[in-house]
């Protein structure tokens, strides 16, 4: 088997189980060590195949438990957000992009290591402009979950809603990016080929998040998640 795709494989394997589990961190994970094998341009719009595909397993269960009210907001700003982050992904070259997906992985990744997650209570009206601000970041890069996350974290919902309000947002905004890319020539057959190809770890991936319960404590496991994302964001810079 080709080590690229060997290597893709992997990668997809321990991202999207993470992201069953917590319903974000899919591209966050993924994209900026899949860049180190293959071009932003091109892996990017693939790992939107893939977030469509699983978003076809995760909402029918979420469905009934989003905040409908959030949810508006964010998509509000995503859609138009994502409209600027896919003509940057199609104008500017590849390495400048990697510079700035790993400049701002590693943002995330010290975000992370901070000892709690705030508890702060951020206006509802910040919905527009963090949605806004996720849609740049999936255009771009395929990351929008940073910004959704901040967001919903300080509207004080209970982890049903929260993971399921992600769920859905996300099988929203994907689909509506995907056809962007597409329509940008950004999504060809080869691109296809090699979601295809990735689809049997996205399952197993999505199987193992549903049935392994996580028994590492979160304050042990964000420090670990923040290690995972300031190497591979530090990577992307050399």
């Amino acid at each position: 088997m080709n080590p690229s795709l060997l290597a893709a494989q992997a990668i997809i394997l321990f991202a999207f189980f993470f992201r069953s589990l917590s319903g974000f961190g899919g591209a966050l994970l993924s994209i900026p060590l899949l860049a180190l094998f293959f071009p932003l341009k091109f892996i990017v719009p693939v790992e939107s195949v893939l977030e469509v595909a699983l978003s076809i397993l995760l909402v029918p269960g979420a469905i009934r438990r989003v905040d409908r009210a959030n949810l508006l907001r964010l998509l509000g700003g995503a859609v138009p957000g994502s409209l600027v982050g896919v003509f940057l992904l199609a104008s500017w070259a590849n390495r400048p992009m990697e510079i700035i997906l790993g400049a701002a992985v590693i943002g995330v990744g010290l975000f992370f290591l901070r000892n709690t997650p705030s508890r702060a209570v951020m206006s509802s009206r910040w919905g527009l402009a963090a949605g806004f601000a996720g849609g740049l970041l999936g255009g771009m890069f395929g990351t929008s979950g940073p910004a959704y996350v901040a967001f919903l974290s300080s509207q004080a919902l209970d982890k049903a809603a929260f993971r399921a309000t992600l769920i859905v947002l996300f099988a929203v905004e994907y689909a509506w990016r995907l056809g962007l890319y597409a329509h940008q020539g950004l999504l060809d057959f080869q691109g296809l080929q090699l979601a295809l190809s990735l689809l049997p770890a996205l399952v197993a991936a999505t199987l193992l998040g549903h049935f392994v319960h996580l028994r590492v404590g979160e304050k042990v496991f964000r420090r670990w998640v923040a290690v995972f994302l300031l190497v591979s964001g530090t990577l992307c810079l050399f």
